[in-house]
C-alpha cells in the first residue's frame, strides 16, 4: 500500500517516484533508512492511517489530517479517536458513518440510476435491459430537459447502471436534487434499492412499467466504483450541506 504526496524527493536512483515519505536527508545508497526518493510503503490500512495521524513534518500536518479524516469516512471509522493497536477507532455508530458518507457528494453532480431487473439474483429471462433514450425519457417526464444532463452507463461491463451528469453550478445541483427526490419520495431511493438487492432470493417487481423497475439517488463518495474511469478522473468530493448553504443563499440574492 502506498501513501502519495508531499514533499519533494532528494537524489537517489533513478526512475523512482516522490512520496509522502520524502524527506531533506542526503541520499546515500545502501541506507535503508531514507525514504527521500520513494513512496512510503504500509502493511495495512491502520498502518497508513497512524502515519497520517501522527505525522509531524511541518507544512504536512493539515493535509496529513484532512486524509486521515477521509479514510475514516470511507472506512466506517471514527476519526475522533487517535489510531493505536486497540483499534477502537473501528468502533462507531452505523447511523453517524451513514449521515458523514451522505454529505459527502461527488461534484460535479450526478445521479446513479439503477435498472433493478439486472444485477441481482433475478434469471436472465426477468432482466429487462433499458437504453440510455428510454432514461433520458424518464428525466424528461420528471422535468429535466435535455440539455441540462448527458446520460451514460457507469463502469465499463456494468449495463445496469446509468450516470446523469448535470452542470458543476448551483442549478445543475438543483436539477440533481429534483431527481434524486423524485426518486425518493416514490421509496425508489438508494436505501430501498439496497434494502431489495440484500433480500436473498427477491426479484424486482415484475411490471411494464420502466419507471418501477428504476432506483436512482444523487452520487455520493462511496458510490465512486460506479462510476466510469473518465468521470471519476474527473469529479471531486464535496460537503453537500455546503453545497445547500451556498444554493440558499443564491436563492436569497435573487428574491432581494
Amino acid at each position: 500500500m502506498r501513501h502519495g504526496g508531499g514533499g519533494r524527493g532528494g537524489g537517489g536512483k533513478r526512475g523512482r517516484g516522490r512520496g509522502a515519505g520524502s524527506g531533506r536527508r542526503d541520499a546515500r545508497p545502501g541506507n535503508d533508512s531514507y525514504r527521500g526518493d520513494r513512496a512510503r510503503k504500509f502493511l495495512d490500512l491502520d498502518a497508513l492511517l497512524s502515519h497520517a495521524y501522527d505525522t509531524c513534518k511541518a507544512g504536512l500536518k493539515t493535509k496529513h489530517l484532512g486524509f486521515h479524516k477521509a479514510l475514516c469516512v470511507l472506512m466506517g471509522w471514527n476519526w475522533h479517536v487517535a489510531p493505536d493497536t486497540s483499534k477502537s477507532h473501528h468502533s462507531i455508530p452505523s447511523e453517524e458513518v451513514n449521515a458523514m458518507r451522505g454529505d459527502l457528494m461527488l461534484w460535479p453532480p450526478v445521479v446513479v440510476i439503477h435498472n433493478s431487473s439486472t444485477g441481482h439474483e433475478a434469471k436472465d429471462t426477468d432482466a429487462k435491459i433499458v437504453s440510455i433514450e428510454e432514461i433520458e425519457g424518464v428525466l424528461a417526464d420528471i422535468g429535466v430537459a435535455h440539455e441540462k444532463a448527458r446520460v451514460s452507463h457507469g463502469r465499463s461491463a456494468n449495463q445496469s447502471v446509468f450516470l446523469v451528469k448535470f452542470q458543476p453550478t448551483i442549478s445543475g445541483f438543483q436539477e440533481a436534487m429534483r431527481v434524486h427526490t423524485h426518486f425518493s419520495t416514490r421509496n425508489h431511493g438508494k436505501e430501498e434499492f439496497q434494502l431489495m438487492k440484500g433480500s436473498k432470493g427477491k426479484k424486482a417487481a415484475s411490471t411494464d412499467s420502466l419507471e418501477e423497475l428504476l432506483y436512482a439517488h444523487i452520487g455520493v463518495v462511496e458510490d465512486l466504483g460506479l462510476l466510469d474511469e473518465g468521470t471519476k478522473k474527473r469529479c471531486k468530493v464535496m460537503r453537500k450541506k455546503e453545497i445547500e448553504a451556498n444554493a440558499e443563499a443564491t436563492l436569497n440574492l435573487e428574491v432581494y
